[in-house]
């Protein structure tokens, strides 16, 4: 009986993905979220930075159907965490009261018994004993309640997520008034890979989703100009316990750059008082080198360094993955080494692969990335102004945090995927973090050359005032003389 009920916890890949059903689901969910969305940007039709919102959600279903595509015929762990949806929301039909017991419970092996049966299937096990995946499940099942279990409706409605999650931080980061619309709209709506990988059914959506919205409140919070309220607590503890429950290593890349954020808000205060400055940078530096050398004294970080190790040596050595691979070189799995590692670990999670390196027609897409990255960087880097961008980047407290978020994400992605194909996907987030920073200069600067301009004018306005009034002195002297 084991043996058979055993080989029932798998994943049916049998299923026909676009029934007549499907497609009509998928086509009222798309014509409902275009319509929210019209009805958004009519709302506020005198914000002219809401002409991207339609566009973001257009692209971003572009690329969830390049996804779905690409899943449906190579399958994935998004086609199981669906498939766990399906069971869930059979379950939900036969048994309400087992499945809200589903919903608020961690997986148990005894449950699947006595809540699933050949009736409503039972969900593959891989997703079932991993409480992060069925999590995933649990989500999709909750909206797949709406969508007739739709695979497309339900990745539609989770690109529509994404797109007014993208949008709140975008109205935040524009808020600052340090990029232009066209650049930021470029960090957080255009970029091709984040739109795929963080877009349709998987982790990688909902953390980004979840990363967004509690920036977005969370800055409200600490701003002065904004009424601090109980939606915006609830909001952000909502998004902490999802990521806790999904990816729960996102807090501390979270939790970090917070800190350095919080340091650079605190600096503001103290204006010319240096020794303050210094003294405040310093003591949150030790707060969090400190929290970091303690991390490396748990048991979490032991098992996060030997499955690291085992990935990192199999992704390396075992031929059947493919060449599509880079090095780091010898690797020293101790704290010391992975500190060593960190130079090319982050130059791995910011720009490879390199257009030489995407050679194949999937990676194509992230090739072209990186020569747009490259570029914002050189852009960035190759200016008389160098120092100002960086103090400007220092003295912000969204800056500072997207930076410091940027090149510890860029570093865990780097270090433990090796291949290609699961780096350009780990390193997803990354890129809009890295976008904004690589552009945060153009407003400013733009604006100082402007006052120079108008300074020259008046300059030039003076000195022909005082032309006019030498001339007509002389004038005033001749006709004395004479």
């Amino acid at each position: 009986m084991n043996q058979s009920i055993g080989d029932l916890i798998k994943l049916d890949r049998n299923y026909l993905f676009f029934t007549p059903l499907d497609i009509l689901a998928t086509v009222f969910t798309f014509a409902v979220l275009l319509i929210f969305i019209y009805y958004r940007s009519r709302k506020n039709r005198n914000e002219t930075y809401y002409k991207y919102l339609l566009p973001a959600f257009l692209f971003k279903v572009l690329f969830v159907l390049a996804n779905v595509i690409y899943y449906v015929n190579y399958g994935g762990d998004t086609i199981a965490f669906w498939d766990g949806a399906v069971k869930l929301n059979n379950l939900f039909w036969s048994d309400p009261f087992a499945y809200f017991s589903e919903l608020i419970q961690s997986p148990e092996n005894r449950t699947i018994f006595d809540h699933f049966n050949l009736e409503t299937g039972y969900p593959d096990s891989s997703i079932f004993n991993e409480p992060q995946s069925y999590f995933i499940s649990k989500i999709c099942s909750i909206i797949g309640l709406f969508t007739f279990k739709g695979y497309m409706a339900i990745s539609l409605i989770f690109a529509y997520f994404t797109t007014i999650a993208t949008f709140r931080l975008f109205e935040l980061v524009r808020s600052y008034r340090l990029h232009s619309d066209w650049h930021l709209a470029i960090a957080l709506f255009f970029i091709p890979s984040v739109s795929f990988w963080c877009a349709g059914i998987s982790k990688d959506t909902v953390i980004f989703v979840s990363i967004c919205y509690f920036l977005h409140h969370l800055f409200q919070v600490l701003s002065r100009e904004t009424k601090t309220r109980l939606k915006n607590w609830l909001i952000m503890l909502l998004c902490l316990y999802v990521i806790l429950q999904v990816r729960s290593f996102m807090i501390l890349c979270l939790m970090a750059p917070l800190l350095y954020a919080w340091s650079a808000s605190l600096v503001k205060k103290f204006k010319d008082r240096k020794f303050e400055k210094i003294l405040t940078r310093l003591f949150f530096t030790l707060i969090i080198i400190s929290g970091f050398a303690a991390f490396f004294g748990t048991s979490l970080a032991d098992s996060f360094v030997n499955e690291a190790s085992v990935i990192n040596q199999d992704m390396t050595s075992n031929k059947t993955y493919g060449t599509n691979r880079y090095s780091l070189g010898e690797i020293d799995y101790s704290p010391i080494g992975m500190v060593a590692a960190a130079p090319m670990s982050i130059l791995a999670g910011f720009y490879r692969p390199y257009i030489w390196e995407a050679l194949s027609f999937s990676l194509l897409l992230n090739g072209i990335e990186s020569i747009v990255l490259l570029y914002f960087t050189f852009r960035f880097f190759a200016s008389r102004k160098i120092g100002q961008r960086i103090k400007r980047i220092r003295k912000h407290e969204f800056l500072i945090f997207a930076f410091f978020f940027a090149v510890i994400l860029a570093y865990f992605a780097g270090f433990t995927s090796i291949l290609f194909g699961v780096l350009v996907r780990f390193k997803a987030p990354v890129l809009p973090f890295l976008v904004i920073i690589l552009t945060s200069h153009f407003m400013g600067e733009r604006s100082d050359k402007r006052g120079e301009m108008s300074d020259s004018d008046t300059s030039t306005g003076s000195m022909d005032s005082k032309l006019d009034d030498q001339f007509l002195d002389d004038r005033s002297s001749m006709t004395e003389v004479q």
